[in-house]
């Protein structure tokens, strides 16, 4: 059975209106479609849907936040419906779990602080807080391929288990639309080794951006989330070690709490 005969398959109690159904089904095609993303056309042929509909059902979906569209016109899904799945009520629910710390992190330090959890090759950012001050780095919250960010690194440094490290990279590589370039392996690998040794990982993009990140656990001690402290370089990397000390102290507790 496909995806779409599992949604079409609810009974009477559970019907819902046509153009959801259409939204869900669209959602799926283009969550499907990872990061080569999905054009108009390819959403109707894969549907049967007219271009027309098809056309509204992605737009409505980009201007509430679903998808985007690039230069290209073709569709992405966003981090937005992920946000949605963690987010389950009660204990369950990490991103409510995680808020309190990242409060508390967020006086120590003052400074931009994301939340970020690992899902297959990407990461997906649940929760954010800006610093209060006047100079302000920003950074984008949409999904990055493992590689890419900093929380990546730092959950990848946390792993002891070198073929589900190479299974992720390649996982982060197709989640990218391209392969590490040798060099740009070997870099990569210097930095998982450079973490693991101080037990927090950074990246430098070369963007005056510094990045304090470190990895959460889960009960079973499998790293599945990080949190990430950033901001002008000028200011962290004098406070540098306060700043990776109350981070630390932030993800223990948190690794601590999902233990419960």
């Amino acid at each position: 059975m496909n995806e779409s005969a599992e949604i079409t398959s609810a009974g009477p109690g559970a019907r819902t209106s046509s153009s959801l159904h259409r939204g869900l089904l669209v959602l799926e095609v283009v969550a499907q479609s990872g990061a080569k993303g999905a054009s108009v056309t390819e959403v109707a042929t894969r549907l049967d849907f007219d271009k027309s509909t098809a056309s509204r059902t992605l737009s409505t979906l980009r201007s509430i936040g679903y998808l985007h569209q690039d230069a290209a016109r073709r569709y992405f899904s966003t981090s937005k419906l992920s946000k949605l799945a963690v987010r389950r009520p009660g204990e369950n629910d990490f991103a409510a779990l995680a808020r309190e710390r990242l409060e508390d992190l967020h006086r120590q330090v003052d400074e931009a602080i994301h939340l970020a959890i690992a899902d297959g090759g990407e990461m997906l950012f649940l929760d954010y807080m800006q610093t209060s001050k006047v100079v302000r780095s920003e950074e984008s919250t949409k999904p990055r391929p493992l590689h890419e960010v900093a929380v990546g690194i730092a959950v990848l440094a946390a792993l002891d288990d070198e073929a589900r490290i190479d299974e992720l990279i390649a996982d982060s590589e197709r989640a990218a639309g391209e392969a590490l370039s040798a060099r740009e392996r070997r870099t990569l690998d210097h930095e998982i080794a450079r973490a693991r040794e101080r037990g927090w990982a950074t990246l430098n993009r070369d963007d005056d951006v510094s990045r304090v990140a470190v990895a959460i656990a889960n009960r079973d001690g499998a790293p599945i989330a990080a949190i990430c402290v950033y901001g002008p370089s000028y200011r962290l990397d004098p406070i540098q070690e306060t700043i990776v000390q109350a981070t630390m102290a932030s993800a223990s507790d948190l690794s601590t709490a999902l233990e419960q």
